[in-house]
């Protein structure tokens, strides 16, 4: 089967599971967690595949083919979208382990939940590491199958650094089972995410799952991932966290279009599609999600079309992909305000799906890797400065 086929094979899987996952968005808010026939309906239609390599059993479509989909799943359940974005980008990940390592990690169809910082601790014991830590924000825990965690070698106990002075950091992959979920993910939007605590305490990683985490030109990817999608190395992620929150502002967006053709506010007795200030907020909120879409995808497409040349991206392209990542979140959020507005007391009420575009929308703003706090780790590198986002080294 051809990209083209499998790319359209799985938005026709999205589009045959969207009642299952409108089903249980609600049920996902009550349990702070996304339910089973959720996680199962996207596994059945191979979505936790698309970033997988081929070689590994996985589809391995290209970046802009995979934003597309989560941003229609976003549409559909935002914590959907949010899940499926946060179990999928972990597989590049996958190119800084051995081969060996790589064949453990993604036998079968497995589903990863990763988390960055803060980073665990790895003690160097026979034949791996001793990891102990406690990381916040591991979307969808419950239903991963792998988990990875970074970890800092510590050493006499002291970080273990480069001859840079750089603290040794490693990629912890570990069976879901071997870790503990502590339940406390309970927030203001984006709850059905069940972005819970995990701890680990003492827990023997063998070597073959424990790489050193180093950046791209430091450490030569896996056999299995080769392919221009790895050479992306992990700002594809950074993009697809932006899909999500335009999938929420377009869902936003044709809810108020279809309130305000049925509604007339109270006292004036003008139906709301009447009034201009409602026709001009919903033209700038589509104005402001088309746009940062268009400039989101334009500009992915851009960076990926280098890496099939075999290049890896410059500099200037990683900037404009966090660029264009940030703009796209505070486009959103700014298209979802503007729906807010026009929806009136509408917006308020739990039954109407208003309120939760609001809340879903603003906590994705809040994500260390797209939040407004990055237009100045932009900033620095256009002033020629040292930004202080380290990611812009990978």
């Amino acid at each position: 089967m051809d990209t083209a086929t499998e790319v359209e094979t799985l938005h026709q899987g999205v589009e045959k599971i969207e009642p299952v996952l409108r089903e249980n968005g609600p049920v996902a808010e009550q349990i702070c967690r996304l339910p089973d026939a959720s996680v199962n309906a996207m596994r059945e239609v191979g979505l936790y595949r698309m970033w997988t390599p081929k070689a590994l059993g996985g589809l391995e479509i290209d970046p802009v083919s995979g934003v597309d989909l989560f941003e229609k799943i976003a549409r559909i359940d935002a914590a959907a979208g949010w899940n499926l974005y946060m179990s999928v980008t972990p597989s590049v990940f996958g190119m800084w382990l051995s081969d060996d390592g790589a064949r453990e990690v993604f036998a079968g169809e497995p589903t990863l939940a990763a988390a960055l910082f803060p980073p665990a601790s790895a003690v160097l014991a026979e034949g791996g590491y001793r990891v102990s830590g406690r990381v916040p924000f591991v979307s969808g825990c419950h239903a991963a199958t792998w988990l990875i965690l970074a970890a800092v070698v510590i050493e006499d106990g002291e970080p273990k650094r480069t001859a840079d002075g750089v603290p040794v950091s490693l990629l912890a992959f570990l069976p879901r089972e071997d870790a503990g979920i502590i339940d406390n993910w309970d927030t203001l939007g984006m709850r059905g995410t069940g972005s819970h605590d995990v701890e680990v305490t003492d827990l023997f990683v063998p070597e073959n799952r424990a790489p050193v985490f180093a950046p791209f030109a430091d450490h030569p990817p896996g056999s299995a991932f080769q392919g221009p999608l790895y050479r992306m190395v992990f700002w594809e992620a950074t993009s697809g966290l932006a899909s999500i929150a335009l999938g929420i502002a377009r869902a936003a967006i044709e809810d108020v279009v279809q309130l305000a053709r049925v509604k007339t506010p109270a006292y004036t007795g003008i139906p709301l599609r009447e009034r201009p200030a409602a026709q001009s907020q919903i033209a700038q909120a589509e104005g402001h999600r088309a746009a940062a879409w268009a400039y989101l995808r334009e500009t992915l497409a851009a960076a990926y079309a280098t890496c099939e040349t075999g290049r890896i991206l410059t500099a200037d392209q990683r900037r404009d992909l966090q660029l264009a990542s940030c703009h796209a979140v505070q486009a959103a959020a700014t298209a979802v305000r503007l729906v807010h507005e026009v929806a009136g007391s509408s917006a308020i009420r739990n039954s109407q799906p208003f309120a939760a575009h609001f809340r879903n929308v603003h906590t994705v703003t809040q994500h260390a890797f797209s939040s407004a706090s990055r237009y100045q780790s932009v900033g620095q590198l256009m002033l020629g400065l040292t930004p202080e986002w380290p990611f812009f080294a990978f």
